[in-house]
């Protein structure tokens, strides 16, 4: 019989380990155990706007609600809170940038657009 050296015994208990290591994470990743909070269920980014290479403006919905982030490398500012506009016409007029109530192109104060551009000190019509 042929004996085993103790370098080659501790390469292969090495080699085993990083085996069974990368397949437990191989199935936390698979079945999503402990990731239970981080799915997003209610949460969704309805649009994103790079200001820069590490700052964003978001747009996210969350439990009838729309919240405006500011979003910096080691910061999060809630910029605004509304409730959720409800009903075809609402919808389309949101995406569109458009106030309903308004019937301009969203340029009004009141306006989603107009008060972005108020805040980031943009505002056209002077």
């Amino acid at each position: 019989m042929m004996e085993v050296s103790p370098l080659v015994s501790a390469v292969v208990s090495f080699l085993f380990v990083i085996g069974l290591l990368l397949g437990t994470l191989w199935i936390v990743r698979a079945k999503g155990i402990g990731m239970g909070t981080l799915q997003g269920k209610g949460l969704r980014v309805v649009n994103s706007l790079r200001l820069g290479t590490k700052h964003r403006l978001d747009v996210v919905e969350y439990e009838g609600r729309r919240l405006l982030l500011g979003i910096a490398p080691n910061q999060i500012t809630l910029l605004d809170n509304q409730a959720k506009e409800t009903g075809a016409a609402e919808e389309l007029s949101a995406a569109a940038g458009i106030n309903a109530d308004a019937g301009d192109a969203g340029d009004s104060p009141v306006s989603f657009a107009g008060q972005l551009r108020q805040f980031m000190g943009r505002d056209t019509k002077n």
